[in-house]
């Protein structure tokens, strides 16, 4: 045991004062078996799990749906008024590139994908001197290992399950790179974004949580697939009406043999002497199967809170377009929102700096429409009636070349679409002069 006991023990330290004699190797945990044991029999980590189409198809959806909006630099203006800053240092490295390899939104999606499955999305800050931060690195979840050191001189390190620590602890990052000696970061060092979590720090790995629920999943998916290493129809009883001798007994069997394996289902056997075949009464649907599938497709969906509909599924429902616009919205509004609200304000807490309050992060909701022409050109007219935007921002915000008019870069305001200053200040109404006429020759005229 000494050495395991090498390996689990020692830990570097930060400076003199950070003595750490606890945790383990999460990385070294995974080489030993260090993954979700299940009463299935199967063993679940995030790998194996997104080997379930179902935890797939929600993983892409909720990530892809998160990564593709625009994601800007806002400074704020007077009159509460707001703007794209693109000339912020961080805007083209948040819009664009965080890193050497990864785009906007490639960068994005990988942090959606840590956060569902891992329940947290860690990034070594990288920053050049004279130049401030350039580039936001993904490490690998899985060999993070988070530690605080306790005003009473105390370090250990924190799972998802770990107690809340005692206020004034300081907070260290233990990084087991591949092929490398650990590193340690300190806080300032780690932009760390994180999902639900007991303790404050460490997000709840969501996949050990639903661990039983992908493990029957996999089962199933196991069992359904030995059903056809056999061949695709099962339970078949040959009947005979005497005796089947050893000779026709063997060439039976040579022929069951040869026709095995989903490949040559389907195929003709030869029967002789009267011999007759039947199915027995048995079946994938009477033992339920099939439902318990549709069951765990519906309990992963809870899980990792995606609408069934959104992965093309149904359930025992038809969807109407009335319902699906409803589950549509709700999916933004209680599945996406919190999620860039959380992406909102992490950003600001741990790039900005105390100089910068007035600049923070927002996503575009406006791309959400980007698929739906009557959505965005009932949204745009509404808000030209009211004043909101102009004709040219419209035009901008459709990628369209604006017009070269002063007119369209005017406010408009009304179903009549006027300008917004004849709304607000309307003109003088005209008065027509009054004509004044000499009796005396009103009275001549009527005589004539």
């Amino acid at each position: 045991m000494g050495f395991l006991s090498s390996i689990f023990e020692k830990r570097a330290s930060v400076g003199a004062s950070v003595n750490i004699s606890n945790g383990g190797d999460p990385a070294l945990a995974g080489m030993f078996g260090g993954t979700a044991g299940t009463a299935s029999g199967q063993n679940v980590n995030a790998d194996t799990a997104l080997k379930i189409s179902t935890v797939w198809a929600c993983m892409n959806r909720r990530g892809k749906a998160f990564a593709m909006l625009p994601l800007h630099v806002m400074k704020e203006l007077p009159g509460n008024g707001h703007e794209i800053a693109k000339s912020h240092r961080l805007y083209k490295q948040l819009h664009l590139k965080p890193n050497a390899w990864q785009t906007s939104y490639e960068w994005r999606l990988t942090g959606m994908t840590h956060l569902q499955l891992r329940g947290n999305f860690y990034n070594l800050k990288i920053s050049t001197p004279g130049r401030g931060l350039n580039q936001l690195v993904p490490l690998d979840p899985d060999r993070m290992w988070p530690f605080v050191i306790t005003p009473a001189g105390v370090t250990y390190y924190l799972n998802d399950s770990s107690p809340t620590p005692p206020a004034g602890s300081k907070l260290f990052y233990q990084y087991f790179a591949v092929n490398a000696q650990s590193e340690i970061y300190t806080a300032d060092e780690i932009l760390h974004f994180r999902n639900t979590s007991t303790n404050g720090i460490v997000g709840k790995t969501l996949i050990r949580l639903m661990a039983e629920s992908v493990g029957l999943s996999m089962a199933m998916e196991e069992q359904g697939a030995r059903l056809f290493t056999n061949g695709a129809q099962i339970g078949k009883v040959f009947t005979h009406p005497s005796k089947l001798d050893d000779p026709a007994f063997d060439r039976l069997k040579k022929q069951l043999d040869q026709y095995s394996g989903a490949a040559n289902s389907h195929r003709t056997i030869i029967l002789e002497n009267g011999m007759d075949i039947s199915s027995l009464s048995m079946t994938m649907q009477d033992s339920q199967f099939i439902e318990s599938r549709k069951f765990q497709v519906e309990d992963i969906c809870s899980y990792l809170d995606i609408p069934m509909m959104l992965i093309h599924r149904s359930g025992d429902k038809n969807q109407t377009f009335a319902s699906a616009e409803v589950i549509m919205q709700m999916f933004i509004t209680l599945n996406m929102q919190p999620d860039f609200e959380n992406f909102e304000q992490r950003l600001k807490v741990d790039l900005l700096y105390d100089s910068e309050q007035d600049y923070y992060f927002n996503f575009d909701f406006d791309e959400l429409m980007r698929g739906d022409t009557a959505a965005r050109a009932s949204y745009y007219q509404a808000r030209l009636n009211t004043g909101s935007l102009t004709p040219n921002d419209i035009k901008r915000k459709e990628g369209e070349s604006p017009y070269m008019m002063e007119e369209c870069d005017a406010v408009y305001m009304g179903s009549g679409i006027q300008a917004a200053k004849n709304v607000l200040n309307p003109p003088d109404p005209v008065v027509k002069p009054e004509v004044k006429v000499d009796s005396k020759m009103a009275d001549e005229a009527d005589d004539e």
